[in-house]
């Protein structure tokens, strides 16, 4: 359904920016924010909202206000702002650069905190925690345009089984197990991804990438030896495993699951927007 709707506000030329998910799709949703990579990415007038690291007025928060963290700048937020705030809200985290949050001692203050009554995070550390909801890293905003061309133009006939592209070997040591292969144009890359049933999409300088996304919207299942965590985001999905199974299918291209056409709504906005706001619903009936 959410698909759907996608394609059809890319043909009408709505704002991919605001429809196909990507690192900052949090901001849509946030009240307020707090960190500098919206001016880095000259996005700062995109997002007309209270950034409480320049205005450091917390008195706009209200209850079940969104406030999206930056990464860079969650333990500063943790020391200096978060006690201050008196009022019932849900946390956000995330970054566009690397890195991800790691567990430590303010991830655990979060956790802790009455006044957070919900934390929505990219690249989840968390399992099985209720107020710990995991949300995508999605596709590179700088990719969308391309990728939206790819969508409207191929025609998804799957006449390959496995298929390994080019990739970054300098983000993560298990990349390096994999053969090289030399760069595509971006929209030849989404052509072979598009043609095949499953993508070798091994963990990067996070385990969420790009890759997972872009091969999905495609109709196509990521291989990736991605931490457990993310079944939250990708179920099914998803064929889970490790890197050196993934460097035996790409030598003998012989694999042992069935292909299932993934869930496409799984890199549309709207979809994860209807899930933030049915979660923040509940939240506050049972409150």
């Amino acid at each position: 359904m959410y698909f759907d709707i996608l394609l059809k506000k890319i043909k009408n030329n709505e704002s991919i920016f605001e429809n196909i998910i990507n690192p900052f799709s949090l901001y849509f949703i946030a009240d307020h924010y707090y960190g500098n990579e919206l001016n880095e990415w000259n996005l700062n007038n995109y997002f007309n909202k209270n950034n409480i690291l320049i205005s450091n007025n917390i008195s706009l928060i209200k209850d079940y206000d969104i406030v999206h963290v930056q990464v860079n700048f969650f333990e500063k937020f943790c020391n200096e702002i978060l006690d201050k705030i008196d009022k019932k809200i849900i946390l956000a985290t995330g970054q566009c650069h690397a890195y991800q949050i790691e567990k430590s001692i303010y991830t655990e203050k979060v956790l802790n905190n009455k006044n957070i009554v919900l934390w929505i995070s990219q690249n989840p550390i968390y399992e099985d925690i209720d107020k710990y909801v995991a949300f995508p890293y999605g596709i590179l905003h700088l990719d969308l345009y391309s990728y939206a061309i790819a969508l409207l133009n191929f025609n998804f006939i799957k006449d390959k089984n496995v298929i390994h592209l080019s990739l970054n070997h300098a983000t993560n040591p298990c990349r390096k197990k994999l053969p090289i292969l030399p760069h595509l144009p971006r929209l030849d890359f989404y052509k072979e991804i598009s043609k095949s049933k499953f993508l070798i999409s091994p963990i990067g300088d996070r385990d969420d990438c790009y890759r997972h996304y872009e091969a999905i919207g495609l109709g196509t299942i990521p291989i990736s030896n991605i931490g457990k965590q993310y079944k939250k985001i990708f179920g099914n999905n998803m064929h889970y495993t490790d890197i050196d199974d993934m460097v035996n299918i790409v030598n003998s291209n012989i694999y042992n699951f069935e292909y299932k056409e993934p869930n496409k709504d799984l890199i549309c906005f709207d979809y994860y927007k209807d899930m933030v706001y049915s979660l923040i619903d509940k939240i506050k009936n049972n409150i």
